[in-house]
């Protein structure tokens, strides 16, 4: 207890006496009113001998000053027990005093303590953080870095003295702090953390860390958090790396078939690659079979021999590499080859066996084929029916098979005796030398020519030959290979057919000028329909009309009939000689090639036949869209001529129906005019084209019976087809396409469009 605190325990009780003297008209009668409090005071400023010290003091201050100078007779009972009580208290409160300030005294005694031995640690810790190479740092539990180790502040570009007592929030950034804020949370809580994270580094760079948050503990209280960041970046990318390679390796092994096993003698294990056990037809998944149980997998024969060569290196250590068959359990064989080399251990024994196996049945068939291809070509070659030759590059004969030795007339052993140069006529060979420098130069890899060659006996033969020069792997030439044709008949025929194409020339010459003629003359004929048979034509009804209207009164009813039937002959003479004019020209004209627009033509010539006949009331029904390539002017005529049937035939039908429509069929694209009109027989159908040949009296419909014929003829003029089908008093429909091709027979209608 210091001096001046134990002084100022005793002055206060006399403070208090003149304080409670002033103030006694209003506390009396309360004598230790102010007393009780000093005495605490005292207490806790002097401790338990302060206390007492005042509880004396005041005790006798009160008694003196207050009690007894007011009582003149002896001590009353009740001041009396008031004094002792006031002592009491004192003594209470000094006590309990002492024992809150000895408390006191031990508790900051043991926080310092405390506080030195966290102190002391965290200097270790901080010791062991800074020569850490990981990146260390502790934090509080106010999320404040208390210890920070170089390699961690390097990583936010900063000193450790620079991060210390800082916010983590504020060093980290919001986005990273927004992260990890969970993981620092429930590390408070006591729950050791550990996650990976890939954040945008201070520096610009992105990397991978492994993070670990571990609770640091004093005396069981969590005082902060040890946090520890190590830089996987690296290792990442190097198992990355291992792993593609692995999927490399793997994928490797299954393009090339190949894969590797591996057996332990030490501890008799076993290991496969994925492609062994794809060979031997297992799931990848399954354990490797031991050895000799493999001897399953494996034919007999294969197994028998493979087997010698396993226990040779076993015993000896010689590698060994042996072709076998394989059975797989799906009951397709395969052929590997599989190598092994031995192991030795420290002391020279044999501690282990790995080697591969390798699907090689691509190989296998290739051979096999590569024999096969042999023999048929030895076959081929010996019953060839065309001649093949091998010769050197000096032109001498290798090998030559009986097809050529008949062809040129010599033996085999003749021909390896001879120059290739010396059986070419002598007329020839510098042609063909000439065609062998440019193929020995690379101008050319082969080329074919037809020649002469001289046979044995003399003769001369003409020979179609194919030469091909065979180069070894570095590009030197070997041989050459010839195949060689008899081809003396079909000279001939060419002479012949030359001849009889010059024959046909001068037909040809002879047919063109006939038919120049006959158009001269069909033009003069044109011109004579056109101008001399109208003249008089006209004439003969014009002078008609005139008898009628200048004598009609005085002419006899029979005259009026023999003029009228002269002036209508005239006038079906006149439309005969207009529709031979546009037969004839639909023969002669040049054809042009333009997209005619059949909707807009049939709208627009129906539009026309209704306008001349308005009282006809015609259902009208016209695809959209319909178009074709031909002569627009011809197929116009082709559309007036069918519809202008449809409508004529259509003239007595009480609900008159009128379509026009594609169809598809077989392949072609067909135009289809249909009506529900007067139709036709069609026993008589083979007349429906043809000339002046009507299917109808002049009495029920008018005609000249050659619109039908010239529409065939403008579609034969496009190399198209027409047909009609049709039934009396059903209608008939007509259908046409253009552009067919040579084969001009149309498929039969569809039943379902017959008719519209």
């Amino acid at each position: 207890m210091k001096p001046p605190l134990l002084l100022w325990a005793i002055l206060l009780p006399f403070l208090t006496l003149a304080v409670q003297w002033l103030l006694w008209p209003w506390l009396n009668p309360y004598v230790w009113l102010l007393f009780i409090p000093t005495v605490c005071l005292s207490a806790r400023l002097g401790g338990f001998w302060g206390g007492l010290l005042s509880t004396a003091i005041s005790a006798a201050l009160g008694w003196y000053g207050f009690i007894y100078p007011q009582n003149f007779s002896p001590p009353l009972n009740s001041a009396t027990v008031s004094t002792v009580l006031f002592l009491l208290i004192g003594y209470m409160v000094s006590y309990t005093h002492e024992r809150l300030r000895r408390s006191q005294q031990q508790l900051a005694a043991s926080l310092q303590q405390i506080r030195h031995d966290s102190e002391m640690q965290l200097q270790r810790y901080a010791q062991i953080v800074a020569t850490s190479g990981d990146m260390l740092a502790f934090v509080d539990t106010d999320l404040r870095y208390y210890v920070v180790n170089p390699a961690y502040a390097r990583l936010f570009g900063a000193t450790p003295e620079a991060l210390q007592y800082r916010q983590v929030a504020e060093v980290v950034g919001a986005e990273i702090y927004s992260f990890i804020a969970p993981y620092l949370e429930r590390a408070l809580a006591g729950e050791p953390q550990r996650f990976t994270t890939q954040p945008l580094c201070p520096d610009g760079q992105q990397r991978i860390f492994d993070v670990e948050y571990q609770p640091f503990r004093q005396n069981g209280l969590i005082c902060g958090i040890v946090c520890s960041l190590r830089d996987i970046t690296i290792l990442k990318a190097s198992e990355a790396k291992l792993k593609a390679s692995e999927v490399t390796l793997r994928e490797a092994q299954h393009l090339s078939k190949i894969g590797n096993w591996q057996w332990d003698l030490t501890t008799n294990s076993h290991y496969w690659s994925e492609e062994v056990s794809r060979i031997y037809g297992l799931d990848p998944l399954l354990p490797a079979v031991a050895y000799p149980q493999i001897r399953r997998f494996f034919t007999p024969e294969s197994w028998g021999r493979l087997a010698v060569c396993i226990e040779k290196c076993l015993v000896s250590g010689i590698p060994y590499e042996c072709d076998a068959q394989v059975l797989r359990p799906d009951g397709n064989p395969c052929w590997v080859i599989a190598r092994g080399v031995a192991i030795r251990a420290a002391d020279g024994s044999i501690s282990k066996l790995h080697g591969t196996i390798q699907d090689i049945t691509q190989r296998k068939q290739a051979e096999e084929w590569l024999r096969e291809s042999e023999e048929k070509f030895r076959n081929a070659f010996a019953n060839a029916a065309i001649g093949f030759s091998m010769t050197t590059i000096e032109g001498g004969f290798m090998d030559a098979n009986p097809a050529y030795c008949t062809i040129t007339g010599y033996t085999l052993d003749e021909l390896r005796t001879l120059k290739f140069s010396e059986i070419i006529h002598p007329d020839d060979v510098k042609a063909n030398m000439a065609l062998l420098e440019r193929m020995l130069a690379g101008q050319i890899s082969d080329f074919v020519v037809e020649n002469r060659y001289r046979r044995k006996d003399g003769e001369a033969i003409w020979v179609r030959k194919s030469i091909a020069l065979v180069c070894k792997a570095n590009g030197d030439s070997q041989w050459y290979i010839a195949l060689v044709e008899n081809i003396s008949n079909r000279k001939q025929a060419e002479a012949q057919l030359q001849q009889l194409n010059a024959d046909l020339e001068r037909r040809v010459l002879e047919r063109t000028a006939a038919l120049t003629t006959a158009n001269r003359e069909l033009d003069s004929f044109v011109y004579a329909v056109s101008h001399d048979l109208r003249a008089p034509l006209r004439a003969m009804s014009g002078f008609s009309e005139a008898l009628l209207d200048d004598y009609a009164r005085q002419l006899p009813d029979t005259a009026k009939d023999y003029l009228q039937h002269i002036r209508l002959a005239s006038q079906k003479m006149s439309g005969l000689i207009d529709g031979l004019l546009n037969l004839s020209r639909c023969i002669r004209r040049e054809l042009h090639q333009d997209t005619v627009y059949i909707s807009a033509v049939a709208e627009q010539v129906l539009a026309e036949l209704q306008h001349n006949d308005p009282e006809r009331q015609v259902s009208i029904s016209i695809e959209a869209g319909l178009q074709v390539r031909a002569d627009a002017r011809m197929l116009e005529a082709v559309m007036r001529n069918l519809l202008g049937n449809a409508w004529k035939y259509t003239a007595y039908t009480a609900a008159a129906n009128i379509r026009v429509y594609s169809q598809n069929q077989d392949g072609r694209i067909y135009v289809c005019v249909a009506d529900n009109g007067a139709g036709f027989d069609m026993a008589n159908a083979q007349h429906l084209f043809q000339p002046f040949q009507r299917l109808h009296s002049e009495e029920e419909f008018a005609g000249l019976g050659i619109g039908l014929a010239t529409v065939q003829r403008i579609i034969d003029r496009h190399g198209g087809v027409i047909d009609g089908q049709g039934e009396p008093g059903k209608g008939a429909v007509f259908r046409f396409s253009l552009n067919v091709g040579s084969d001009n027979r149309p498929p039969p209608l569809n039943g379902t469009e017959n008719n519209g």
